[in-house]
């Protein structure tokens, strides 16, 4: 195959990618611009696929298109899978055989849905990840259909209470006794899991799903109590993994947090850059981390564009993570988990903010429900990395369980 060569070469086209080609534009108009992605549709808003495009009627599967070819001048090539990165030559091959060279490049290649063990995913059995699996999911949902959802996450809770809004039944097996329970404080989880009851969603508390199959065009779900489901479709939320071999085999720097970048998002190779899901990062104030989160992939990638074209930019952003279903909404930094020390601080009758402590007192992550709090000045709270008692002093603080 004919050897395409790029001043930018892109690895992965979701919103990583769309941000850094933005990143690259802001500094560089003219410079080629080539993106790689396995996806079979150029960069879309991903978290709509699991959120507003199920609640909200004026929402539209192409109001999700960046057109990042369209604005930024970028050359996108679809169900495109790299293979091999050859730092040396500057090429990357394809598994089609193609061989791409660059001056720079990025690596953006995101993570994977996780599936059931021994479960082919198709038409019927979709673990929520791209475009393609949002148009499957609508296929066997609405018009009174039952579909079961699987995952005590944010695909799993946030779908779940997507289809339940969209004239659909909805099953939903958690593995453990209570939704979020593995980073909300008690009564939290109990008011979300509420709002899901009171739509009519039926829970299957601490199961885990161990096999499924379609037969007769239904999908047939059993759990380890030996419940059997069956629905129209089953769809899973159960996380996602992140392949690093590409960096591995090219002799990239990889620790289990990911490719390991400066602040300026530059692998070990000063020819590279990487960003979003598969990047080990100098946080400012979270230290060496990882995170797979839309805000992390857009700032990362926005950032990485600019250094790639040339304009020396460091990433200062700790991003947050956020969900909103039915008439919640959260956003959170740092490690939330409720294995921590939980203190909270009640803003009104419905809001709250809840602060994590480890085993010394300090504090390690912010929740900020249902109130409207300035993202920047719990950055700020977090950033001093202040004890315990040292926020009771100015807090109104209530120990949580």
């Amino acid at each position: 195959m004919t050897n395409e060569h790029f001043k930018y070469l892109l690895v992965g086209g979701g919103m990583a990618a769309d941000q850094a080609a933005a990143g690259i534009r802001s500094i560089d108009s003219t410079g080629t611009i080539g993106i790689l992605s396995a996806d079979v549709d150029e960069p879309y808003a991903r978290p709509a696929l699991s959120k507003k495009l199920w609640v909200d009627a004026a929402f539209h599967e192409a109001d999700t298109d960046f057109k990042t070819a369209l604005k930024q001048n970028a050359k996108v090539y679809l169900k495109t899978v790299v293979v091999q990165l050859d730092p040396q030559n500057h090429q990357v091959t394809t598994a089609a055989k193609q061989v791409f060279s660059y001056d720079k490049l990025l690596l953006a290649t995101g993570a994977k849905a996780n599936t059931l063990k021994n479960v082919t995913t198709g038409d019927l059995i979709v673990a929520l990840r791209s475009k393609n699996d949002y148009r499957k999911i609508r296929a066997f949902s609405g018009n009174g259909k039952h579909v079961l959802v699987v995952g005590n996450g944010y695909i799993g809770s946030e779908i779940a209470a997507g289809l339940i809004q969209s004239d659909t039944k909805v099953s939903y097996v958690l593995d453990s006794a209570h939704l979020f329970d593995k980073k909300l404080p008690t009564a939290l989880s109990h008011e979300l899991e509420e709002k899901y009851t009171a739509a009519g969603v039926e829970f299957y508390p601490n199961r885990k799903a161990v096999a499924a199959e379609v037969k007769n065009h239904q999908v047939v779900l059993q759990l380890d109590d030996g419940t059997e489901l069956t629905g129209d479709g089953l769809v899973l939320g159960l996380g996602s993994r992140v392949d690093y071999s590409l960096a591995q085999v090219a002799g990239l720097k990889v620790t289990e947090n990911g490719v390991v970048v400066n602040e300026n998002l530059q692998t070990s190779d000063p020819d590279i850059y990487a960003a979003g899901d598969i990047i080990s990062y100098p946080d400012p104030i979270l230290g060496q981390t990882k995170s797979e989160h839309v805000m992390h992939a857009t700032k990362s990638g926005y950032v990485a564009g600019q250094n790639l074209a040339g304009q020396p930019t460091a990433y200062t952003y700790t991003p947050y993570f956020y969900s909103w279903v039915f008439d919640v909404s959260w956003e959170a930094f740092g490690r939330i988990s409720s294995d921590l020390s939980m203190y909270q601080e009640k803003l009104t009758k419905k809001g709250s903010l809840t602060y994590y402590f480890d085993q010394s007192g300090k504090l390690q992550g912010i929740l900020k429900w249902n109130v409207k709090v300035n993202l920047n000045h719990l950055r700020n709270i977090l950033s001093q990395h202040p004890q315990l008692p040292d926020l009771q002093k100015v807090l109104p603080l209530r120990q949580v369980d």
